[in-house]
C-alpha cells in the first residue's frame, strides 16, 4: 500500500497530473468530434472520411522521421538546457525536411495511381500537408516536456482541442470531407503559430549520432502507434476487398470507442516518459512502476469494459444512430481486445520506448501488422469483413503478451 501512495504522490509531484489531465481532454474531444461528425454527414460521406484518415494515420507515423519521439528521449536525458535546445532546433528543422519529402512523395503517387477517384485524390493531396503541420507540433509538445514546462504543454493541448473541435466541427458542416480534412491540416499549424514564440532561438549546432537518433525516432514511432497502424490498415483492406463501401464506415464506428480508451493508459505512461527514460537502468523503478499500474488499471478497466459491453446497443445507438447497429457485434470483440491491451501491450509498450528499446516493439509490430493483413486476406473469403476483425483481436492479444515478455528479457538483463 505505502508504494502504491509513493506511486501516486510521486506521479502528482511530477508534474503527471495536469499533463494526464490535458492529454485526457485531448483524447475526449477528438472521441467527442468523431461523434459530432457522424452525426452531421451521410454514411456515405463518413466512409470517405474514414478511408482517408486511413492513410493519414499511417503516414504520419513517417512523417519527420518520428523526430519529436527522439528529441523526448535524448533531450529527456541530457542535463543541459541549452542541449535540449539545441536539440529541438535541430529536429525541427532536419525532421521538416523529411517531412516535406514525404508530403511531395505522397502527392506524386496520390496524382499517378489510377485506383483513387478524383474526390479521393483531392482529399488525399489535402490531408498531406497535415503530416508537415502535426510534425511540427508534436515537437513543439516534445520540447515543453524535456524543459519540465508542464504547464505550458498543458495548455497547448488544450488550446488544440478546442481549435481542433470548432474548426473541425463548422468546416465539416459547410464543406463535409473536404472540410474535415481541411480542418486536419490546418489546426495544428493554427496552435504551432500561437505557442512557437515560447521557445528563443539557438543557433549553435548540435553534435549528433544521427544513426541512433533518428533510428530510434523512426522504431519509435512505428511502435507507438502500432496499435493505431493495425486500426488503420483495416479500412485500405475493406476498400480493396469489398465492393461496398459503407462497410468502412461501419468498422470506422466499431473503433472509434475502443480506439480512443486504448489511448487512456498511454496518457499516464506519457506523462511519465521523461522519469522512466531517466531510471532506464533501475529494474526495481521499472518492475515497481508496472505493479503499481496494473493496481489502478485493472480494478478500473473490469468495471468500464464490463459495463460496455453489456450496453453495447444503447452506447452504439444512442452515439451514432440505428445505421449503425450492424457495428455492435464488431464493437464488443474490439473492446475485449482493448482490456488485454490495458493489461499488456500499452503498459510494457511504453515502458520499453522510454528505456530506449525502440527496435523491440518495432519488431514486434512490424511481425505483428504483417499477420494481421495475411490472416484477414486468408479469412475474408469465410468470415467477410469479421476477418479483418478477428485478426485485429488476435494480433492485440499475442502481440501484448510478446511485449510483455520482452519487459521481463530487459528486467533480467539488468541483474547481470
Amino acid at each position: 500500500m505505502a508504494g502504491f501512495k509513493t506511486f501516486i504522490n510521486g506521479f502528482v509531484k511530477r508534474g503527471g497530473l495536469i499533463v494526464f489531465l490535458s492529454t485526457f481532454l485531448g483524447k475526449f474531444m477528438t472521441a467527442f468530434l468523431s461523434i459530432a461528425v457522424v452525426r452531421i454527414v451521410s454514411k456515405e460521406e463518413y466512409a470517405d472520411i474514414a478511408y482517408v484518415l486511413s492513410f493519414y494515420a499511417i503516414l504520419i507515423i513517417f512523417s519527420g522521421l518520428g523526430g519529436n519521439y527522439s528529441l523526448l528521449r535524448f533531450g529527456a536525458i541530457t542535463k543541459s538546457i541549452s542541449k535540449r535546445k539545441e536539440y529541438y532546433n535541430y529536429t525541427l528543422k532536419q525532421g521538416s525536411k523529411y517531412a516535406l519529402c514525404l508530403v511531395l512523395v505522397t502527392i506524386f503517387f496520390v496524382i499517378i495511381l489510377p485506383y483513387f477517384t478524383f474526390k479521393i485524390k483531392i482529399l488525399l493531396i489535402l490531408m498531406s500537408f497535415g503530416l508537415m503541420t502535426f510534425y511540427w507540433l508534436d515537437v513543439l509538445k516534445s520540447y515543453f516536456r524535456i524543459i519540465n514546462i508542464n504547464k505550458m504543454f498543458a495548455k497547448l493541448n488544450v488550446y488544440f482541442s478546442i481549435v481542433s473541435f470548432v474548426l473541425t466541427v463548422s468546416l465539416v458542416y459547410f464543406f463535409y470531407s473536404y472540410g474535415y480534412i481541411l480542418a486536419l491540416t490546418l489546426a495544428p499549424l493554427i496552435v504551432f503559430l500561437l505557442f512557437h514564440n515560447q521557445v528563443k532561438a539557438v543557433s549553435k549546432k548540435i553534435e549528433i549520432n544521427k544513426k541512433e537518433f533518428w533510428g530510434y525516432g523512426l522504431h519509435t514511432s512505428v511502435s507507438g502507434f502500432a496499435n493505431q497502424i493495425i486500426f488503420s490498415i483495416a479500412p485500405i483492406l475493406i476498400g480493396f476487398l469489398s465492393s461496398d463501401t459503407t462497410e468502412i464506415a461501419t468498422f470506422k464506428v466499431a473503433t472509434i470507442i475502443p480506439f480512443n480508451l486504448l489511448t487512456l493508459p498511454g496518457i499516464l505512461m506519457q506523462s511519465d516518459f521523461t522519469m522512466l527514460a531517466r531510471n532506464y537502468n533501475s529494474k526495481k523503478v521499472l518492475k515497481d512502476y508496472y505493479i503499481n499500474y496494473l493496481k489502478i488499471i485493472l480494478p478500473l478497466a473490469l468495471v468500464c469494459f464490463s459495463v460496455s459491453i453489456f450496453f453495447a446497443k444503447d452506447i452504439i445507438v444512442f452515439l451514432f444512430g440505428k445505421e449503425y447497429e450492424d457495428a455492435i457485434p464488431m464493437y464488443k470483440i474490439f473492446m475485449v481486445a482493448t482490456f488485454f491491451t490495458y493489461l499488456l501491450r500499452n503498459p510494457t509498450g511504453n515502458i520499453l520506448l522510454a528505456i530506449g528499446k525502440a527496435k523491440w516493439n518495432g519488431y514486434n509490430t512490424y511481425v505483428f501488422c504483417i499477420l494481421y493483413v495475411l490472416l484477414s486476406i486468408v479469412l475474408y473469403p469465410i468470415y467477410n469483413v469479421y476477418s479483418l476483425v478477428y485478426a485485429l483481436a488476435f494480433v492485440f492479444v499475442v502481440s501484448g503478451v510478446v511485449s510483455l515478455i520482452l519487459f521481463l528479457f530487459y528486467c533480467k538483463q539488468l541483474d547481470k
